[in-house]
């Protein structure tokens, strides 16, 4: 999925109970970590062919949720490590999870399971640019900025929402990439 689904998907995780619970460093935390599995596409610098054989494996993957969560969290833990890492890293680490299942959905598989198993896994059920999410969930993001005493309540809608629009494409797929898509990537890979 696109940037603006990723960063939305962590705020409705921090929203649904870590918010409260944690505070401020929820949001912020999961917020990053759903888009940090993308820091692999600095691969595009180098080729179109590096990109399309590491892109989405590692950081996308088990090994990476543990992996870069543990560092992540170092640093971000750093002046409270007994009271923080292990907090930290499970953010970190959710957050990353939430990336990998908002692009599992997508037609390019991943391994999720890597580096204990290559196979890879693709629902295909929308595209990288879907409308329908790239509005729904970043829109109940902002409102439930807007509204912070409604944000749990905005973001179980905003998830529901997106469940009941999966249920939909599993029964009517989408037909093929979507307008956002091919802007995107018809920019970009070239």
């Amino acid at each position: 999925m696109n940037p603006l689904v990723h960063v939305s998907i962590g705020l409705h995780m921090a929203n649904l109970g870590f918010y409260q619970r944690y505070g401020r460093r929820a949001p912020l935390i999961l917020a990053t970590a759903s888009l940090f599995p993308d820091i692999d596409s600095v691969s595009l610098f180098i080729s179109r062919d590096t990109y399309y054989a590491y892109h989405r494996v590692f950081t996308h993957a088990l090994g990476g949720w543990v992996l870069c969560g543990a560092m992540l969290a170092l640093i971000t833990a750093h002046r409270h490590l007994k009271r923080w890492f292990l907090i930290d890293w499970g953010l970190w680490a959710i957050g990353m999870a939430g990336h990998t299942a908002a692009d599992i959905i997508t037609r390019w598989p991943i391994p999720v399971f890597y580096p204990l198993s290559e196979r890879s896994w693709s629902f295909g059920l929308v595209s990288w640019g879907d409308a329908f999410l790239t509005t729904i969930w970043p829109g109940l993001a902002l409102v439930a900025a807007v509204w912070p005493k409604q944000r749990r309540f905005l973001s179980a809608i905003a998830v529901a929402v997106g469940l009941l629009y999966l249920a939909y494409r599993v029964a009517l797929p989408a037909p093929g990439p979507s307008w956002l898509s091919r802007i995107w990537f018809g920019l970009w890979l070239r």
